[in-house]
C-alpha cells in the first residue's frame, strides 16, 4: 500500500463525495485531505486543458451505471502542473 494513491467515495449520495483519500493521493495532486473531503470523486477540479472530455464522459458513465471500466484521465495538480 505504500505506493498506492487512492480515494474512496460514497456512491449512495448523488454528488459522489470523497470520504477518504490517502496521503499518497494528496501528495500526488497537491491538495490536502481537508480540501478534498466532500468534493465529487469525478474530480472536475483536477481537469485541465489537455484532459480528454470523452474520457471524462466515459468515467462519469461508468460511475452512473455502476459498471467497471478502464479509463485513462489526465489530471492536474493544484498548482496546474
Amino acid at each position: 500500500m505504500r505506493y498506492r494513491r487512492f480515494l474512496v467515495a460514497n456512491a449512495l449520495v448523488d454528488s459522489l463525495p470523497i470520504i477518504y483519500c490517502n496521503d499518497g493521493f494528496c501528495e500526488l495532486v497537491g491538495w490536502t485531505r481537508a480540501e478534498l473531503m466532500q468534493r465529487s470523486c469525478l474530480c472536475d477540479f483536477l481537469h485541465g486543458p489537455l484532459t480528454d472530455p470523452d474520457a471524462v464522459a466515459a468515467f462519469r458513465d461508468a460511475l452512473d451505471n455502476m459498471v467497471e471500466r478502464q479509463t485513462e484521465l489526465l489530471y492536474y495538480r493544484k498548482d496546474g502542473t
